[in-house]
């Protein structure tokens, strides 16, 4: 249930439908608090038969002599088949209230009278007794009714507004991992259709920016590469056939070469990472061969490397060859700023696979942790040009994380005082 609740849309829906349907139920109460109040404020109006009965009745006691007016209400009282008594002042309790009208009184059986006060008669004239008006059982309910059907026009009204939005969110979800599919969810939405028509539209635009501009990239490095192949050629001919004093100078182009080559490498890689068509073939992979192939590719360097397997962890779920280039690119980053020493910690935290790379260098500074996974970051700090590499490498290995389902986290390193690069994926 938490989970449900927690999903974007259905709090959305759920939001929307707390605000519609209590300010309903607020301007109804309000509206039904009013209403009580003006009524209750409002004057008695007698019913006019009662009045009339009442002003007709008294209109014959008074034309008999008082002595005569009990046996004339007795044959009055058989016609109407009511009780009818003439009260006097006396019997008149002063608790009753004088009203211009007839007033209604109650008597310990439940039963109702009406007492009328008559000048003319010098007291009062007692009427009844009177059934009292039942009220309806169904009339209790049709508030609860009335505020249920609120709910429920509401609920009804904003269903299908959420099932519009379920399938956008659906849809731009799958676009946001493939997006050589545009959206189509014009056809299939009743309530967002304008919005959905002009979402399909973008991604439509934006399908094919993406397309063109990574087909253009890859073609360009591949296209480089022929003609620097050919530079490298001739600067190797010209090598042996120049003097020593050109020689430095064949070697710093050949180097330059060798750079932008490396760049146009890590381009590739990066494009064909973020490409929807790559293909995820996990399995599990034995961790000591797998760490050894990566260190023997590792370019020559002076420092010194250490491999720690904590927890007695002996493979790994994992893609093979991505993840030898994320740990390839871990490590490169690391030899190229630390001082003496690395450190490569592989573990399983619970339901988590952890390498960890960590330097004895200068470190990276905590407001650019989040900055260097973005691809062309360089730091202008220590980890600048000046150092090599292009701003593709930490890129790279963001990337494979998520393909693997994990991230990849920037950390000091408490150990050895430089950074500390934590790759994390889960182990299912």
């Amino acid at each position: 249930m938490k989970q449900w609740l927690q999903a974007r849309h259905r709090g959305l829906f759920i939001r929307s439908y707390v605000v519609l349907a209590g300010g309903l139920l607020l301007v109804a109460i309000l509206l039904d608090l009013g209403f009580s109040a003006l009524q209750s404020r409002q004057v008695r109006v007698a019913d006019p038969w009662l009045v009339s009965t009442f002003e007709l009745l008294e209109s014959q006691l008074a034309a008999v002599p008082t002595a005569e007016r009990a046996a004339l209400a007795s044959r009055l009282a058989g016609k109407l088949k009511l009780e009818l008594d003439v009260l006097d002042a006396a019997d008149i309790s002063s608790a009753t209230p004088l009203e211009a009208g007839p007033s209604a009184l109650e008597d310990d059986a439940g039963r109702l009278y009406y007492l009328w006060h008559s000048n003319a008669l010098q007291g009062a004239i007692r009427l009844g007794p009177f059934e009292p008006a039942r009220e309806s059982r169904m009339i209790r309910f049709l508030p609860v009714l009335f505020y249920a059907s609120i709910l429920l026009i509401v609920g009804l009204w904003l269903r299908p507004l959420l099932r519009d939005l379920r399938v956008l969110t659906v849809a731009s979800q799958k676009f946001a991992t493939d997006y050589r599919e545009p959206l189509d969810t014009a056809r299939r939405t009743t309530q967002l259709t304008s919005l959905a028509t002009n979402l399909d539209d973008m991604s439509a635009r934006v399908s094919q920016l993406i397309q063109s501009q990574k087909e253009m990239t890859a073609a360009l490095s591949h296209e480089m590469r022929t003609p620097l192949a050919r530079v490298r050629f001739a600067a190797a001919v010209l090598e042996g056939e120049v003097d020593e004093s050109l020689r430095g100078q064949l070697r710093a182009v050949n180097a330059d070469v060798q750079q932008i080559d490396d760049l146009i490498s890590d381009m590739l890689d990066y494009a064909r990472l973020d490409h929807p068509g790559l293909r995820m073939s996990c399995q599990t992979v034995p961790l000591a061969p797998w760490l050894r192939q990566v260190l023997l590719a590792c370019p020559p360097h002076e420092r010194s490397v250490t491999t720690v397997q904590q927890g007695g962890i002996e493979t790994l779920w994992m893609e093979p060859r991505l993840m030898e280039l994320a740990l390839s690119n871990l490590l490169a980053n690391a030899l190229r700023y630390a001082k003496q020493k690395v450190n490569i910690t592989v573990m399983r935290d619970r339901d988590l696979y952890r390498v960890v790379v960590e330097d004895d260098g200068e470190g990276i500074p905590e407001s650019d942790r989040q900055a260097i996974f973005r691809a062309f970051t360089r730091l202008d700090t220590s980890r600048n040009r000046d150092t090599g590499g292009f701003g593709l490498g930490l890129a790279i290995v963001a990337r494979i994380a998520a393909l693997h389902r994990g991230r990849v986290i920037a950390e000091a390193s408490t150990s050895l005082g430089g950074a500390k690069l934590a790759l994390e994926w889960p182990a299912a």
